[in-house]
């Protein structure tokens, strides 16, 4: 069975990266053919342009295009999708996992200004309906099948009418729908009127899916010029000062365990001065093995925490994810993909929201969250979540073949 896969893959950013790679071997450990569709609107396709002398861009895409070897040509629309369905014999698709099922309305995008009234934030097309993303144009002609997608806490409660009727329309003709938070299976709830299921990120098979091609512990110390036991500090922006991340390094270092700054893949912006620190470029199997390896995660984005979760690794997440209103204030709805997974993990302890761009943590709590993080309940959660990936994924193929 030839089964096309349709998701983020040549972005920059490791987590999209890695879970298109794991759905891929996934497929072709269990003996279908899976072909990556390579479906790109023109943003995404200017941004590799724009990054071709960029060796990090180069990294990513090497260690993409290394491994998935089936990708069809660029496709920019439903009708060029369709065109390689038929081209390659593809027999059904899957769209997932990531943040594909995003749409953002106009007043979910109005925000107070500083120099002028307001401002509207924007958004590229592959994050609005209608899109390949959600079937439109090509959902009832080939079975296809939602995977644990995300709508990245888009504002469905301000959705026009006559949008939800169309997205209806095209979410009815999928064989299969699930998704990774509960913020979009409300949303989904609201569309299609009944629930769906909440479903693991592939990440959390990463280790069954691709395992063999992590490298080992003391290939990336060595590699990277580490000591045994370090923890690894991401951040976007300078949430913690640079005192705290001073502090932060010694008290840990009084544990003897190194505090290192891993980098985030579209840049960052805040001081420090620590010892270690991890420079690009980074390939996205080193970068999960550095987190893997270590004493713990503490930082901003999504996928870190899941690579963590998935190994058992103690994390904190400072998140910067989840809804803003009109005054740019953090809205605490329940729209956060981290705070949804460290919940559904038993860690909510661990987890801060980031409210413009300050967060409300001191570095005893961090330390402390670190100490006392329940290795024993996170690896048999672990182990849930992989079982529940792998029944999901059967499922899917089931319902492709009908």
């Amino acid at each position: 069975m030839k089964i096309g896969i349709i998701t983020y893959y040549k972005v920059m950013n490791f987590g999209a990266t890695l879970q298109a790679v794991s759905t891929y071997c996934y497929l072709k450990n269990h003996g279908y053919e899976p072909i990556f569709i390579n479906y790109m609107r023109k943003e995404a396709q200017t941004a590799i342009t724009n990054g071709e002398n960029d060796p990090q861009w180069k990294e990513q895409l090497d260690f993409v295009n290394g491994i998935i070897k089936n990708q069809t040509t660029i496709c920019e629309t439903a009708a060029d999708v369709l065109r390689v369905v038929d081209e390659c014999k593809i027999d059904g698709i899957i769209v997932g996992s990531d943040a594909l099922l995003q749409h953002h309305p106009l007043l979910s995008r109005l925000h107070k200004g500083r120099r002028k009234p307001f401002f509207v934030s924007h958004v590229t097309s592959d994050r609005m309906f209608p899109n390949v993303f959600w079937g439109c144009g090509v959902a009832g002609k080939i079975p296809m099948a939602l995977m644990s997608v995300s709508s990245q806490n888009s504002a469905y409660r301000y959705f026009m009418p006559w949008t939800k009727v169309a997205m209806r329309k095209s979410l009815s003709q999928m064989k299969f729908i699930s998704v990774r938070d509960e913020w979009t299976k409300e949303m989904l709830k609201v569309l299609l009127h009944k629930d769906v299921l909440v479903t693991p990120d592939p990440v959390f098979a990463f280790n069954q899916n691709v395992g063999t091609l992590v490298p080992d512990k003391d290939e990336i110390l060595m590699r990277f010029g580490l000591p045994p036991k370090y923890i690894l500090l991401s951040l976007f922006t300078q949430v913690l000062t640079k005192e705290q991340i001073t502090d932060l390094e010694t008290i840990f270092a009084k544990d003897d365990i190194a505090l290192v700054i891993l980098p985030m893949p579209t840049g960052q912006a805040y001081a420090y001065s620590v010892r270690y620190e991890i420079k690009f470029p980074l390939s996205p199997i080193d970068w999960y093995a550095l987190i893997k390896y270590s004493q713990g995660y503490i930082g901003s984005n999504m996928h870190p925490i899941v690579v963590s979760l998935h190994n058992a690794v103690p994390c904190f997440s400072l998140d910067n994810w989840g809804r803003v209103n009109f005054w740019g204030e953090k809205v605490d709805d329940g729209s956060s993909k981290i705070q949804h997974i460290m919940e559904v993990f038993g860690v909510q302890d661990n987890h801060r929201m980031i409210n413009r761009n300050k967060c409300n943590v001191t570095i005893s709590e961090i330390y402390d969250g670190i100490r006392n993080f329940p290795k024993n309940v996170v690896r048999r959660k672990a182990a849930y979540y992989l079982q529940k990936y792998n029944d999901m994924m059967e499922l899917i193929i089931k319902q492709l073949e009908k």
